[in-house]
Formats: structure tokens, C-alpha cells, sequence
């Protein structure tokens, strides 16, 4: 995620000056074909185009929210599991407690377990969230690009990931599932499932627990629904479309109303045509760049930066002494 304040000039050029450059040699074409070869019927009139633009705004518009519907809705689902997480690991302290089978600090080591077991949770969550799909495979897309090569951000890998957090033959184990943060959950409950039958959870306290683990479960399932159902095709496709209909007839509704203005005037047409399309381009894009905030790039959910945070509160809840730093911003860019 970028928190500039700003965005910076070089990140705009990364995704403007391609079309930027288009559109100037386009409507410079347009304007001395119609000014200096004398093709003065290029010139239309403008109300159509007006029309045409009216449109072009309302559905760009209209998508643009969509996807910023997604976006909030994924940060919403993040923020959730940063206080379920709180919740579990609180309940899981306060709630367990020793009997004669499991003394003190038996079950002290059983509750980090847990703890760590969690953490291998949503932390492999996100890297599975930052896997790509064929509509986020894009090799030349700058916004996908910025983070690998401007950034040490990498989404690492799955297995070395949770080996951090679980004991290798278990990692190993959950690693080869299909979906391996839904078993690593399953672990976590028969994990409880086996201090309740210890008699170290009341049945009140084990169902209490149990609620937070069907709320994690479905905190990644609206995860998964945003990450595997990507934004309609029709909608993202045809804005695009739209809007590059109405960067092409543009300067041929400009140069004859400027024309009426005088001769001089003509050449208006090229500042004003690359503005113009250029600011829906840039609508466009914020668009279709904020549909999928879990693809790795500069606009994903600051997941990386979660966990952490995630981690060093359950690690201090535990007392430990070496509690890990707070992910901090590199070029303005946090995951």
C-alpha cells in the first residue's frame, strides 16, 4: 500500500507516460492534418462527444466505487482478524487452565503452541491471498512490478513461512493440503478439542473459543470470495473501452470548436486533448488497479505489516523477550 501523501512524479510516470504520449501525438496529428493539409471536415461537432463523455463519466464512476467497495471491504476483513486474533489469544490465556493431567507450565507450552500455530495461520493466509490468478498475471503492469523491484517486498514462500511458526513434520503435513491455512485451523481446534477433554476448558469457555475459531474461518472465506471471484469482466473491459472511444473522437470535436474561436486557437486542440483524455485515463486505472487488493502490488492490503503487528502482541502476551520490529515503509510502500 502507498502512504504518501503525494504520489510521487516518478511513480506516475511509471503508468503515464505511455498514454500520454500517445495522446499528444495523436492529437497533434489530428490538429495539423486539419490546420495546415486543410482536412477541415475532421472537424465534428462537439455535442455528441459531450454526450459521449457524460457517459464514459457515469460508468467510470460507477466501477470506480465498485472497486472501492473491494478494497475497503478486504481492509474490514483484515482489521476484523486483528481483533479476533486479540480475542482468541486472551481467551485462550485466561480460559485454560491447569488440571492434574497438564501442570502449569505443560500447559503454558501447549497455549504457545496455539499461539504459534495462529500466527502460521494468517500469515499463511496472506501469502496464499498473494498468489496470482490469470487476471492479475501481468508482467509489463507497473503497479505489479513497483513493489518487486522498488522494494524488498516479496511474498514469500508458503512452507518456509509457516515453518517458522510450526514444527517441521506439521508444516510439512499441512503444507501438502490443498488449502493449507483451513487445516491449519482444523489443527487449532482439535488442538482446544484436546485441553476441553483434559478438563482444562469448561464447556462454556471451549464454546466461547470455538466461536472465534468459526468467525477466523469466516474471515477467510470473504478473503477467498474477494480474492477468487474477480471484479465482472463486462464492467472492467468495457470502461476501457469506453474511454478510449472517447480519447479518439475528442480531438476531432475540439479542433472544429475551437476553430469558431479563430485560427489561432487551432492549435489548443493538443494541450487540451491530452488533459482531457488523460484525466479519464487516470480514472480508469485508479479503477482497475484498486478491483484486486490481494495481488501483491502497491495497492494491496498492508497484510505483511498486520501480521507483524499480529505477532508482536501475541509474543508479548506470552512474555517473550525477543519480540520482532514493526514492518516499516520502504519508498513510501508498505505490504
Amino acid at each position: 500500500m502507498y502512504i504518501g501523501r503525494t504520489l510521487s512524479f516518478r511513480l506516475l510516470l511509471n503508468f503515464a507516460w505511455k498514454p500520454l504520449l500517445f495522446f499528444f501525438i495523436y492529437s497533434s496529428a489530428i490538429t495539423f492534418l486539419y490546420e495546415l493539409a486543410g482536412l477541415t471536415w475532421l472537424g465534428i461537432p462537439f455535442t455528441p462527444i459531450g454526450l459521449i463523455g457524460t457517459a464514459v463519466a457515469f460508468y467510470v464512476g460507477f466501477k470506480n466505487n465498485s472497486s472501492y467497495e473491494r478494497l475497503w471491504e478486504a481492509r474490514k476483513i483484515w482489521g476484523s482478524i486483528v481483533n479476533l486474533s486479540r480475542t482468541f489469544a486472551v481467551y485462550v490465556l485466561d480460559y485454560a487452565q491447569p488440571e492434574n493431567d497438564l501442570d502449569y507450565e505443560s500447559l503454558k507450552e501447549h497455549k504457545r503452541i496455539i499461539f504459534y500455530r495462529h500466527l502460521a495461520f494468517i500469515n499463511g493466509l496472506r501469502i496464499q491471498l498473494r498468489s496470482r490468478r490469470v487476471w492479475g498475471e501481468d508482467s509489463n503492469d507497473p503497479f505489479m512490478n513497483i513493489v518487486s523491484q522498488n522494494t524488498p517486498f516479496v511474498n514469500q514462500n508458503l512452507l518456509k513461512e509457516i515453518k517458522q511458526f510450526l514444527h517441521d513434520d506439521e508444516a510439512e503435513y499441512l503444507h501438502n493440503k490443498s488449502n493449507t491455512v483451513t487445516h491449519i485451523m482444523r489443527k487449532q481446534s482439535e488442538h482446544l478439542n484436546y485441553l476441553f477433554g483434559k478438563g482444562c476448558l469448561t464447556d462454556y469457555k471451549h464454546a466461547e473459543i470455538g466461536k472465534i475459531v468459526k468467525e477466523l474461518y469466516d474471515q477467510q472465506g470473504a478473503c477467498e470470495r474477494i480474492k477468487n471471484y474477480p471484479f465482472p469482466r463486462q464492467y472492467a473491459f468495457f470502461s476501457e473501452v469506453f474511454v478510449w472511444i472517447l480519447a479518439i473522437m475528442l480531438p476531432f470535436g475540439l479542433v472544429g470548436e475551437l476553430d469558431k474561436l479563430g485560427p489561432s486557437f487551432v492549435w489548443a486542440t493538443i494541450p487540451l486533448a491530452v488533459v482531457i483524455t488523460w484525466l479519464f485515463f487516470v480514472m480508469e486505472v485508479v479503477g482497475d488497479k484498486s478491483e484486486n487488493p490481494f495481488e501483491n502490488s502497491v495497492n494491496d492490503i498492508p497484510m505483511t505489516s498486520i501480521c507483524r503487528s499480529v505477532e508482536i502482541d501475541l509474543r508479548e502476551m506470552l512474555d517473550e523477550q525477543e519480540i520482532p520490529e514493526k514492518i516499516q515503509p520502504f519508498n513510501k510502500i508498505i505490504m
